[in-house]
């Protein structure tokens, strides 16, 4: 009789390659990397450091990245929790990867990067971060048809939800998910206090403008973006978790109307009229300037975040104008996508940089707060129309960065290792 031989046992994957590409996995959804980019940068350190058949699967909750031929898989399982973007990790991570592909470091070297970059992340002195919230809440103010008015209780009550954020994060990580209740209550509570003491500023325009880093416009993109590109289970649950974001300061926004209410009477709201003028161009780099510390970017990418601020508010406006309102954000992030690409490759920046402020200038995240609202006074169909146009800006903003990403080139998109230039030498 003729004895088969037994197939041969494939070595299990192991060492420092493997556990770089698995922290690398954890760190980068920390980050706050979209699905489909870290998917993409895991899959490319994985070739690099001669991982073979890696497989990786990112949601807001969860990671798992398998390594090796299936009889022979050997899978890792990470718990994790949903994150804001940290672009200045993320470009920290980028260059990273581009040091690992390009052979520039050992995956032990390596090791140690990811642990600085773990760490010790990008931190500012609180009057800086305190200053930010109240800048972006003045900021975005004229944008949604405020005056000087609006403008200046926009940043006093921003000023307010900062010290709440600010306090509730330093104190515990278990205080976060009632964060944003909490900064809603503050919001709509003080809006109507600065209503009732004359100021004569929209209370609804206020509480709106200092809660928008508290939209999580992106978070919604991200999950339309990902459910366009059938990535399901992760875009089912940013989508979800969006949703909760909202219900959650829609909440806090009804409580703190309720004790105004209680305690003032209902204040009269004055309506306001978005126009565009040249205003909006000075409040957009002044977002662009506050969410460089809200999304903790280094400093130097001020000037690019500004600029894609203003970029997003002028084209939003040029074809809203032409196209009409979906048209023209479907333009606005066709136009971020294509910028972000470009200006990337010579500024040796994640296109993210670029991308992230600028889609929130456009604030699908407003438009589902306001449907929220609607429904909680009792106006069901203009609330259900407003909902569901929020759903189409967020599709038309997915849809244009997928655009973007098929009609640039591939050396735009493609993650490849970068020559090696002079500012690299020490």
């Amino acid at each position: 009789m003729s004895r088969v031989s037994p197939a041969p046992v494939a070595a299990e994957p192991s060492g420092a390659p493997v556990e770089l590409l698995v922290r690398f996995a954890k760190v980068g959804h920390d980050a706050g990397y979209p699905t489909a980019d870290l998917e993409e940068r895991v899959d490319a350190l994985a070739v690099a450091l001669g991982l073979e058949d890696a497989q990786i699967s990112a949601t807001p909750t969860l990671v798992d990245v398998s390594l090796g031929a299936v009889p022979y898989q050997r899978s890792f399982t990470l718990r994790v929790r949903p994150t804001s973007v940290d672009l200045d990790a993320i470009a920290r991570l980028d260059d990273l990867v581009q040091d690992i592909l390009a052979g520039r470091v050992e995956p032990s070297e390596a090791l140690a990067q990811l642990h600085e970059i773990e760490t010790r992340p990008l931190t500012r002195r609180w009057p800086v971060r305190l200053g930010a919230y109240a800048l972006a809440g003045a900021a975005v103010a004229p944008v949604l048809g405020g005056g000087w008015r609006e403008d200046l209780a926009s940043g006093v009550v921003g000023l307010f939800v900062g010290a709440i954020a600010l306090a509730a994060r330093k104190a515990a990580v278990r205080a976060e998910p009632m964060l944003a209740p909490f900064a809603a209550v503050a919001a709509s509570f003080a809006a109507a206090l600065i209503a009732e003491l004359g100021l004569n500023a929209s209370p609804d325009t206020v509480t709106l403008a200092a809660l928008v880093t508290f939209l999580p416009g992106m978070s919604l993109t991200i999950g339309m973006r990902e459910l366009a590109t059938e990535h399901l289970q992760s875009g089912v649950a940013n989508t979800a978790n969006a949703t909760v974001q909202l219900l959650g300061l829609v909440f806090g926004v009804g409580v703190g109307r309720s004790i105004a209410a209680s305690w003032f009477g209902i204040p009269h709201q004055h309506l306001t009229h978005p126009s565009f003028s040249s205003l909006y161009v000075v409040a957009a780099a002044a977002a662009g300037l506050a969410f460089t510390v809200t999304l903790r970017a280094p400093l130097r990418s001020a000037p690019v975040m500004c600029s894609a601020a203003i970029l997003a508010i002028l084209v939003n406006a040029g074809g809203k104008a032409i196209l009409g309102a979906p048209a023209g954000v479907f333009v606005s992030a066709l136009s971020l996508g294509v910028v972000g690409g470009v200006v990337a490759v010579p500024l040796r920046r994640s296109p993210l940089v670029f991308i992230v402020p600028g889609i929130l200038m456009l604030v699908p995240g407003s438009a589902g707060f306001n449907s929220l609202l609607q429904l909680l006074a009792g106006q069901t169909v203009s609330g259900i129309e407003a909902g569901f146009n929020t759903f189409v800006t967020a599709m038309a903003i997915a849809y244009g960065l997928m655009v973007s990403a098929v009609i640039l080139p591939r050396r735009f998109t493609q993650i490849a290792p970068r020559p090696r230039t002079a500012a690299d030498d020490p």
